[in-house]
C-alpha cells in the first residue's frame, strides 16, 4: 500500500476518509448519522491531513495539512449536498 498516493489530491484522500468513517460507523460508533457523520468526516480528514503533513506527504506545514484534510473530509461527506439535505430534513 502506497500511503503517499492518499495525499495526491483531495479526491484520493476523500476515498480513504469514506472508508475510515464507514468502518467507524460499522464497528466503533454505531449511532453515527446525519451531522455526526459530516463532522466525523471532517475530523478524520483533519487528522489524516495533519499526519500527512508530519510524514512529509503534504507540503506547507501542519496548517496546510489540516486544511487539505478538512477539504477532503468535506468532499467525502458530500459537501454542500449533504449539508443542504440535512438542513432540508430538519425543517420538515
Amino acid at each position: 500500500m502506497d500511503i503517499a498516493s492518499w495525499f495526491k489530491d483531495t479526491a484520493a484522500l476523500a476515498g480513504i476518509i469514506i472508508a475510515v468513517v464507514a468502518f467507524l460507523k460499522e464497528h466503533v460508533i454505531k449511532g453515527l448519522h446525519d451531522w455526526a457523520t459530516v463532522l466525523a468526516s471532517l475530523a478524520v480528514g483533519a487528522a489524516l491531513g495533519a499526519a500527512g503533513s508530519l510524514l512529509g506527504y503534504v507540503e506547507g506545514g501542519v496548517t496546510a495539512g489540516l486544511a487539505f484534510g478538512v477539504a477532503a473530509g468535506f468532499l467525502a461527506s458530500g459537501g454542500w449536498d449533504a449539508i443542504k439535505s440535512l438542513l432540508a430534513g430538519k425543517s420538515e
